[in-house]
């Protein structure tokens, strides 16, 4: 009977003590997320600001102790790797526990006000297209909006669909020894250096201009530890300043690691820092488009978008037009299961259907112009003048087009620089957020790839502004973004943070909840690559119908919806 009452009182000492540490870590992940809900507050008004964005809507931004231990749980759920299913595992980990901890460089905060922004901009397109003054009320989730920029890592999908191998192989291809997010090499002068190929054909021409004799093919995550060590002797023999005009000018891409005043005094930091953060020019007079009531539909029905972006950050931006009910109907060369980047890419299948397009082939190219002729929004993420050649620039879309809202994102400047291919990882580094958020000796990247996925959601406030004047007054528009233009902003707002310069905002923090956000992920079974868990969106516009439906996607369209 002792015996029995000790192990009795034990087990209920263990029970006590979890329900204790569950009551502490709740407590103290909820603290934690209520300092970044102020941020996203700051932000929030930043970006409206910044952007000269005048709205009047009831604005909340949600934390909860729940959504801690929802994201710890979807890290273990529908791991689709066949092999490395402990890497993705530790990823997935890593990049929660990161959100729950204080942040050098805002980035939650960043998140959660540029989300709000454009769900507060579609919501207004609505009541224009409707013809009502209702007032927008708008819900944030701070911990989701977080989840937002590591949602790369968080998609889940069944290990036996095909899709699962071919995006596995992407990973391979893509987590090599000169992928700059996990890897900067010291060069012969002392500074660091940091290559962004994520392309296999970027990979070969930097390989070949370092003297790399290594198969490209071959070069991948399983042979890492002795590529790791080909690649830092053969960056030993370089400057680090020579080393990167070397990546530029072989047709690759790599950068110095450079502290914020180091970047702001070269002549392309200087050109991005004079650029607003979105530029927005209204370069024609057309006519206010009519697009008709919206109704109870979510406010982008009926409005076409073609899609020329790839990777993320493009992307990005059309998948929340997408979420907000637009057609977006993306071009590829391909089918999905052969894409060179699937483990970079399927976040930004969301919501699109796709139409396969080489433009080499004529009729395939005139099938894109007259798709632009019946467009409204236009989106392009490649290196500036990827598609002149094509007939497919600016201006050329333009005079297809005359109505046309061209929304664009670079890594640079539209001005110095602005020809040069660059990643969000490059520039967290050129711009000196990678050392500011580590150490001159050990810098370090941001958590997730926030700068993809923050300027996308920026290019897209700017696109629905855009449209939101286009309504009210007419007028076709450019809209331009910049990564680095974006990696400057966050510089700018963390300063705020840290000086803690005084703001004034009408938005609310509360502690509560959803439906939505009673699970960090949602199921999208409508896809051409089969179900698919995504990433739970963090704004809700009350009065709308859900965004999960809007982020199913096919492929082999011939054209936008009828």
């Amino acid at each position: 009977m002792t015996w029995y009452l000790i192990l009795l009182i034990v087990i209920s000492a263990i029970l006590v003590a979890l329900v204790l540490i569950d009551i502490t870590i709740s407590l103290l992940t909820y603290h934690v997320m209520r300092q970044k809900a102020q941020q996203s507050e700051r932000a929030y008004e930043k970006i409206k600001k910044d952007l000269g964005i005048v709205t009047d809507s009831e604005i909340e931004f949600l934390v909860h102790p729940d959504r801690f231990g929802e994201m710890l749980s979807a890290c273990f759920a529908h791991n689709g790797f066949p092999r490395y299913r402990i890497v993705l595992l530790f990823l997935r980990l890593k990049a929660v526990i990161r959100l729950y901890k204080k942040e050098k460089i805002l980035q939650t905060g960043a998140a959660a006000g540029a989300l709000t922004t454009a769900g507060e901009l579609a919501a207004e397109i609505g009541n224009i297209r409707n013809g009502v003054t209702t007032k927008p009320v708008v819900k944030t989730d701070v911990a989701f909006a977080g989840l937002q920029v590591v949602r790369l890592y968080m998609m889940g999908y069944s290990k036996k669909q095909a899709f699962a191998a071919p995006r596995f192989d992407s990973a391979l291809r893509v987590d090599n020894a000169l992928n700059g997010s996990f890897y900067k090499y010291q060069c012969a002068d002392g500074r660091y250096f940091s290559a962004h190929v994520y392309y296999e054909s970027q990979k070969a021409k930097l390989m070949k201009a370092l003297g790399i004799e290594t198969k490209p093919a071959e070069f991948n995550l399983d042979s890492l530890k002795g590529d790791k060590k080909v690649v830092a002797a053969a960056i030993k023999n370089y400057k680090a300043e020579d080393l990167e005009k070397l990546a530029f000018d072989c047709g690759a891409c790599g950068c110095v690691l450079r502290t914020h005043e180091e970047w702001k005094a070269t002549d392309f930091g200087q050109a991005v820092c004079a650029m607003p953060l979105i530029r927005t020019a209204k370069v024609g007079d057309s006519p206010k488009k009519n697009y008709g009531p919206c109704g109870s539909d979510l406010p982008l029905k009926g409005i076409k978008v073609l899609d020329l972006t790839h990777i993320i950050a493009g992307p990005a931006c059309s998948r929340i037009l997408a979420e907000y009910g637009a057609d977006v109907l993306l071009v590829r060369r391909g089918k999905f299961l052969e894409q060179e980047q699937a483990m970079l890419e399927l976040d930004g299948w969301a919501g699109k259907n796709s139409i396969q397009l080489d433009f080499n082939v004529p009729e395939q190219l005139e099938l894109c112009k007259k798709l632009i002729k019946e467009a409204d929004v236009v989106t392009y993420s490649y290196q500036n003048g990827a598609l002149d050649h094509f007939g497919l620039s600016r201006e050329a879309i333009h005079e297809l087009n005359p109505n046309i809202i061209y929304g664009s994102l670079m890594c640079f400047s539209d001005s110095v620089w602005k020809d040069k291919p660059g990643w969000a990882p490059l520039a967290e580094d050129v711009t000196g957020l990678s050392i500011r958020n580590g150490s001159l000796k050990k810098p370090k990247n941001l958590n997730g790839v926030p700068l993809d996925y923050i300027p996308g959601f920026m290019l897209a406030i700017g696109v629905l502004n855009a449209i939101k004047s286009n309504l009210l007054h007419g007028g076709a528009y450019n809209v331009t973004g910049s990564l680095t233009r974006t990696a400057e902003w966050l510089h700018e707002v963390s300063d705020d943070e840290e000086k803690k310069v005084p703001f004034q905002t009408k938005s609310r923090i509360i502690r509560a909840s959803l439906p939505l956000f009673e699970e960090a992920t949602v199921a999208v079974k409508d896809t051409v690559v089969g179900p698919l868990l995504y990433p739970t969106p963090a704004t809700v516009v009350i009065g709308l119908p859900s965004s999960v439906p809007a982020m199913a996607f096919q492929d082999g369209r011939t054209g936008f919806k009828k």
